[in-house]
């Protein structure tokens, strides 16, 4: 606790405010998802499909590309914010990594979740697809800061 309260000392003012702004929109978005996959749904059957890329394979089979582009791009774009969003948050998530660690645990959370309480699909594509997602959030995030100036310190001016 007191290592978060030092860190927070040093940041400046607008630092300090995007964090919380962040954080504030971090907490939404996870509401959203979680309203998305679980709360808005009514509790059914447990059912799962644990066959790798069946989505692709229906897919290409079936010739439906806009029902199956839709699903496939749906779980892509779900957790892209979360890549973007917890490196502004924390240095600590400003890897590839950390981003598939965190987008693969968020995703195994809601699979479960929804197998458990009957209010979707257990799909191992959705979570490879969530994992993709928030891997590209991160990648987004990295391009665009490193786009932007450095800080300017004091010394500079």
């Amino acid at each position: 606790m007191w290592k978060i309260k030092d860190r927070l000392k040093k940041l400046s003012y607008s630092e300090l405010m995007l964090k919380a702004l962040c954080t504030f929109t971090l907490l939404i978005y996870l509401y959203c998802v979680l309203n998305i996959t679980l709360i808005d749904r009514t509790p059914g059957m447990r059912r799962h499909v644990f066959r790798p890329l069946w989505e692709v394979s229906v897919m290409l089979k079936s010739g439906d590309y806009s029902y199956w582009s839709g699903q496939i791009g749906g779980n892509l774009v779900m957790l892209l914010p979360l890549g973007f969003m917890l490196p502004i948050m924390s240095e600590k998530f400003r890897s590839i990594k950390a981003a598939a660690v965190i987008g693969f645990a968020f995703s195994i959370f809601i699979e479960f979740a929804q197998y458990y309480t009957g209010r979707g699909l257990f799909e191992s594509d959705d979570i490879l697809h969530n994992t993709i997602g928030a891997c590209i959030g991160c990648i987004i995030y990295v391009i665009i800061s490193n786009r932007l100036p450095d800080k300017v310190t004091e010394t500079d001016q």
